[in-house]
C-alpha cells in the first residue's frame, strides 16, 4: 500500500511540475544588429600603353596602344567617379605638358553602364555591383613629340 501510495504520490508530483512549468513558460527575443558602411574599392587595375600617330604630335592609348582596365566595386547605390586629366609623371626634355592638349575617357560595363568624356565631371554609379571600366588617355602637341620615356596617368575617383 505504502508503494502504491508513493508511486501516486510521485506521478502527481510530475504532473504538478509539469504543469507548473509549462504555465510558466517565458520567451526572449535576441536582436543582432550590423552597420555596414557605404563603400567602393578598385581592383585589377592594369595600366595602359600611348601609341604615337604618324605626324609625331599625339600619344594615345586608341593609337597602337592599349587602353587601362580597372574594376570598380560598390555595395552602395548613387556613387559617383570622377576622372581627372592626364598628369604627367615622367617625361622626356623638351616635352611641355602645360601646352598639351589632353583628353580623356572611360566607359563602364557591368554592374554599370558608365561613360565619361570629359575630366573632372562626376559621372553616377547607381547600382551596386562591379563596373569593369576601360580608360584611354591622349595628348597632342603643335609641335613632335620629343624621343624619350613618359609616364602618365588618369586618376579615378569614386565617391560613396
Amino acid at each position: 500500500m505504502i508503494r502504491k501510495s508513493l508511486i501516486a504520490s510521485t506521478l502527481v508530483l510530475c504532473g504538478t511540475v509539469a504543469f507548473t512549468s509549462a504555465a510558466k513558460a517565458e520567451t526572449a527575443d535576441v536582436h543582432f544588429t550590423a552597420q555596414v558602411p557605404s563603400s567602393c574599392t578598385f581592383s585589377n587595375v592594369v595600366n595602359g600603353t600611348l601609341g604615337l600617330n604618324l605626324a609625331g604630335t599625339t600619344l594615345d592609348s586608341t593609337l597602337s596602344g592599349t587602353a587601362g582596365t580597372a574594376q570598380l566595386t560598390c555595395n552602395n547605390i548613387l556613387a559617383t567617379l570622377t576622372a581627372d586629366a592626364p598628369a604627367v609623371a615622367t617625361a622626356a626634355d623638351g616635352y611641355d605638358h602645360s601646352t598639351a592638349v589632353t583628353t580623356v575617357g572611360v566607359t563602364g560595363t557591368g554592374a554599370n553602364v558608365v561613360a565619361i568624356a570629359a575630366p573632372g565631371v562626376p559621372t553616377p554609379i547607381p547600382l551596386t555591383g562591379t563596373t569593369d571600366l576601360t580608360v584611354n588617355m591622349s595628348t597632342t602637341t603643335l609641335t613632335p613629340i620629343p624621343s624619350g620615356d613618359y609616364d602618365f596617368f588618369v586618376r579615378l575617383t569614386v565617391a560613396p
